[in-house]
């Protein structure tokens, strides 16, 4: 086994199929180890991942005012932001922030999980506090 790996290593398409093949192991870490929204999982194992069952209701207000996501933004977005992905929430706060200046953009998710209880987040203006 020793000589088949040192044979791979022994020249330069070797290294680079070992990297490449490393890379592609390590890469899904990133996501169970470091990330800040859990709700993405674009470079994870998925089929690990309860996550993609999670469902989240998105609720928007404008100065106090419910506002319409439908009429605002299409419905790719709007369907990404239901699995709460927390960079195209904020996209769409800073966006909203963008078009109605001097408002307040009230933003807040309730996710339901799997195998956890349901979570909320946000809920502060947008304009101020750009992060969920």
């Amino acid at each position: 086994m020793t000589t088949g790996i040192k044979a791979l290593l022994s020249t330069w398409q070797g290294r680079f199929i070992a990297v490449f093949v490393l890379v592609q192991l390590l890469l899904p870490l990133h996501y169970y180890l470091a990330r800040k929204d859990h709700h993405d999982e674009r470079f994870a194992w998925r089929m690990f991942s309860p996550m993609r069952m999670a469902r989240c209701a998105t609720t928007v207000a404008i100065d106090d005012k419910p506002a319409n996501l439908g009429g605002e933004f299409h419905e790719a977005w709007l369907e990404i932001a239901s699995r709460g992905r927390f960079s195209v929430l904020e996209a769409m706060g800073a966006r909203l922030c963008t078009k109605y200046p001097k408002s307040k953009v009230r933003l807040s998710i309730q996710c339901t999980y799997l195998d956890r209880e349901p979570q909320t987040f946000g809920g502060y203006d947008m304009c101020t506090v750009p992060y969920l």
